[in-house]
């Protein structure tokens, strides 16, 4: 009986843990159109409002249980021309830290279409800051955390978000593109000489008469 005990007790011991780490796991996320701008993938307690940002009015999205877990989105037109994307990433990178304000903390972590770092705001937050080149855009997504164990603590969740931004607009650049564009190949002939007739005798000359 007391075996019987021991075992019932254990297992509603592993139902106590399991049962919440399966909640956990079952939190749902759904795509949410914004403004007609863009999409996101964001969890269902999760809520959208304009924001003036660091890099002005721009899109927050928040965790409702955490109404200081906030992350901001911006999409802009990407004005940088150049074919290869680590370069346009860095370009756009260097542009959009000036323009907030953040001091890199980390080297930038590249991937074939995106860029990650960790930086400081001026007003001392920690910032974490992704940048992704899509359909002639940038999708700018930033975090500011009291500090970088905090950033780093949602960084797993911060990324899922981030990577699931989808503008919905395409832009081109009329003037990357008459760059871009590969000049068309002048065709070339090749020049054959006419052949030049040539006499096969040689015709002496007539002498004069003597007198």
């Amino acid at each position: 009986m007391d075996l019987f005990r021991l075992c019932s007790c254990f297992c509603l011991f592993i139902a106590a843990v399991l049962i919440p780490v399966s909640a956990a796991e079952s939190v749902t996320s759904a795509n949410q159109t914004i403004n007609d701008e863009f999409v996101v993938k964001l969890p269902a307690d999760w809520s959208n409002f304009a924001v003036n940002s660091y890099a002005g009015m721009a899109t927050g999205v928040m965790d409702n249980n955490d109404i200081a877990n906030v992350i901001t989105i911006k999409i802009f037109q990407n004005m940088n021309c150049s074919p290869v994307a680590q370069e346009n990433l860095k370009v756009n990178l260097d542009e959009f830290n000036a323009k907030t304000g953040i001091a890199a903390l980390t080297d930038p972590v590249f991937g074939n279409d995106t860029v990650t770092q960790y930086g400081k705001y001026s007003d001392g937050k920690t910032s974490h800051l992704f940048l992704r080149l899509i359909d002639g855009n940038v999708v700018a997504v930033f975090g500011s955390y009291d500090t970088m164990e905090d950033a780093k603590a949602k960084a797993e969740e911060f990324t899922a978000i981030a990577a699931s931004v989808i503008p919905l607009h395409p832009f081109v650049n009329e003037l990357c593109a008459a760059q871009n564009e590969k000049p068309t190949p002048v065709p070339t002939t090749t020049y054959k000489p006419r052949p030049v007739p040539t006499v096969s005798n040689t015709i002496a000359p007539t002498e004069a008469p003597v007198s």
